[in-house]
């Protein structure tokens, strides 16, 4: 394995790193992955999971580049000629080329953490290259049966006892008391949304035909859910339901709920489930079989950048 920090893209703005695995003469690796920040968390990732991923994925052979996107981390700000949408995107297909221009690799799997997911499937939509989005934490899926095991669990923990109505009834007359100040902040909420492009805020319902599209031109589609929010995912065919694909199944769709894991992988048993889950996720549905790709010429990494050591 070989990991080396340097500088890409078009305005030589971005900061990366790559991670490559020892070069090997007998096969090409299927695709190479992409990594970069969750909210405004630097590429490395919330306890530096996407360090520890990217070199477990080198030991099986696969290619990957961790970066800053404009604005974030170690990288430029944008010059702001670019909608946030066009931006992300141009920095993911830069990620894209420099590890293309590095580990000879054609297609690519990212991975959309949180806020990244909708870069991911944008990226996707965009970018032929990409040939499978893994989306992490990323969407509300409440669904009536999620909200009634919510609402039993609830009632199980406080019981029936004289004090836990006495909660019930506090906390119903403080809902009450907020109610008009939340009907003020959902209209607000609404107008602002209302002006946004709608490719800004796809619904659940355009989010499933956009994964219908992209899988029908061979994109594999995985949506991950942790098990930190039980008021909004509580069971496992709640994906599925939730974007209404229960009774329409979509190929190469892939759900799952990692109930014991927190959304930012704490402890070091939910960095390993969270890591072996992509892992065996990207190797499974790799969509390039390897005997079929050339044989390419061992590529020496990019001379790094000294002023930024791997991380």
């Amino acid at each position: 394995m070989h990991e080396a920090t340097l500088v890409f893209g078009p305005d030589q703005g971005l900061i990366g790193t790559l991670t490559l695995p020892a070069a090997r003469a007998d096969a090409a690796a299927p695709c190479g992955m992409v990594l970069f920040n969750a909210g405004v968390v630097h590429r490395i990732g919330p306890h530096r999971i996407n360090v520890k991923l990217a070199r477990e994925l080198a030991r099986h052979g696969i290619p990957t580049i961790r970066f800053d996107l404009h604005g974030i981390g170690d990288s430029l700000g944008a010059d702001g000629k670019l909608s946030y949408q066009q931006q992300v995107v141009r920095d993911l297909q830069a990620a894209m080329d420099t590890l293309q221009d590095a580990a000879s690799v054609q297609h690519f799997a990212l991975l959309g953490f949180c806020s990244g997911a909708l870069p991911s499937y944008w990226a996707a939509q965009q970018d032929a290259r990409v040939r499978h989005i893994i989306l992490y934490d990323a969407f509300s899926l409440q669904t009536g049966k999620s909200r009634r095991r919510f609402f039993v669990v609830r009632l199980r923990n406080h019981g029936l006892k004289t004090a836990a109505f006495a909660l019930y009834l506090r906390r119903a007359a403080s809902l009450l008391g907020s109610l008009p100040q939340w009907l003020k902040s959902k209209l607000r909420r609404l107008r602002v949304e209302a002006a946004l492009p709608v490719d800004d805020r796809p619904s659940k319902a355009q989010l499933a035909q956009g994964f219908a599209q992209l899988t029908q031109k061979g994109v594999h589609v995985s949506v991950l859910q942790s098990g930190a929010d039980f008021s909004n995912v509580n069971y496992a065919a709640q994906i599925v339901e939730a974007f209404g694909l229960d009774d329409a199944p979509i190929p190469n769709l892939r759900t799952a709920l990692l109930a014991s894991i927190d959304h930012v992988m704490t402890s070091i048993n939910a960095q390993r489930d969270f890591t072996d889950w992509i892992c065996a996720d990207l190797l499974e549905r790799q969509t390039v079989v390897v005997d079929q790709l050339p044989n390419p010429a061992h590529h020496s990494p990019p001379t790094p950048d000294p002023a930024h050591a791997p991380d």
